[in-house]
């Protein structure tokens, strides 16, 4: 959780310089290691930012354990941090940044919660 958290400080200070697209990333890479974080302390493994995220969903959205605005966040942060790194035609806009990484601080708050529940 630890990255998780370092990362959001680094989207934090990107959306204060206008670097947009860069904080996407990093919101959505705090949400993939608070992700990694949770399947890890479940003993699952992926190999894939996709595969996490089935993963994700899989084991603690379809059981219950995690509402499934969390598995759609994920996803629109992943969806979002692909348009960002790869897309250099693509517009991203403060809005945008702000959003996502609003979203991001969310996630990690409810899956450090989940964690620290279990633990």
């Amino acid at each position: 959780m630890n990255l998780a958290r370092e990362d959001l400080e680094t989207a934090q200070l990107l959306l204060e310089n206008q670097r947009y697209r860069a904080c996407i990333s990093r919101a959505y890479y705090a949400m993939y290691y608070a992700t990694q974080a949770l399947l890890i302390q479940h003993n699952l493994v992926s190999r894939s930012h996709k595969g996490m995220i089935q993963q994700f969903s899989q084991h603690f959205i379809k059981s219950g354990d995690l509402p499934l605005k969390m598995a759609r966040d994920l996803r629109q942060a992943y969806d979002f941090r692909q348009l960002s790194d790869y897309e250099e035609a693509a517009s991203i806009n403060q809005k945008q940044a702000m959003q996502i990484l609003t979203t991001s601080v969310e996630f990690v708050d409810q899956v450090g919660s989940f964690i620290e529940g279990i633990d």
